[in-house]
């Protein structure tokens, strides 16, 4: 758990990573090494969300440290982004075991947390990373989710919560998508950088 900015937000932050830590509100919390919330600003801008922590991520309770996370500070450097100007973390806090996806109700269990991190944090663009995270943020802030082919790379507008505060989704590939299929770079190069020229509009 890393935040690099003070105040509120970061003070909000830790609370609520403290909570996640204590978590028992589903059975990933019986096999779980560390949970991972997520690191990176807090406030932020951009707000990275896969699908749920791996092996490594679980060994270390930080987003994005294994093969994946790799790929991802590549594609961020890309669009001239460095890891410490986004914030990154996954729909569930818990690693699944043995990397599967996690089931309905482990991600209804973790949402309220994800929930309120985004409204702690307030970013102008949320990146759900992969179907996963997309479908669950798509379905909780009331945005139709015909498939994920069809919404990836797209524009989408969802109000926060709590303020009322509207931000833009945009759903890309997961990073881990050519771990298992090495021509998928492509793809995932170019939701990328439909990202980048996105950002330079929105900020």
């Amino acid at each position: 758990m890393h935040f690099k900015t003070s105040g509120t937000a970061l003070y909000a932050m830790e609370a609520l990573a403290g909570q996640i830590g204590s978590c028992r509100k589903c059975a990933l919390a019986l096999s779980r090494t560390k949970t991972v919330p997520g690191e990176g600003p807090a406030p932020c801008r951009v707000m990275l969300v896969g699908e749920g922590p791996g092996k490594k991520e679980d060994e270390s309770g930080r987003p994005f440290v294994g093969r994946a996370g790799a790929i991802l500070s590549d594609l961020l450097a890309q669009i001239d982004l460095s890891r410490d100007e986004v914030f990154i973390t996954s729909v569930v806090k818990c690693r699944p075991p043995g990397n599967r996806t996690p089931g309905k109700e482990e991600i209804a269990a973790c949402m309220p947390f994800l929930q309120r991190q985004i409204a702690i944090l307030s970013p102008v663009i949320v990146v759900p990373m992969g179907r996963v995270a997309t479908s669950a943020i798509f379905s909780r802030y009331g945005i139709a989710f015909p498939s994920f082919r069809e919404v990836r790379g797209k524009r989408f507008l969802m109000s926060e919560n709590e303020t009322g505060r509207e931000m833009s989704v945009i759903p890309v590939y997961h990073p881990a998508v050519i771990t298992h299929n090495p021509p998928a770079r492509a793809a995932l190069e170019e939701d990328f950088t439909r990202l980048g020229e996105i950002l330079c509009t929105l900020i």
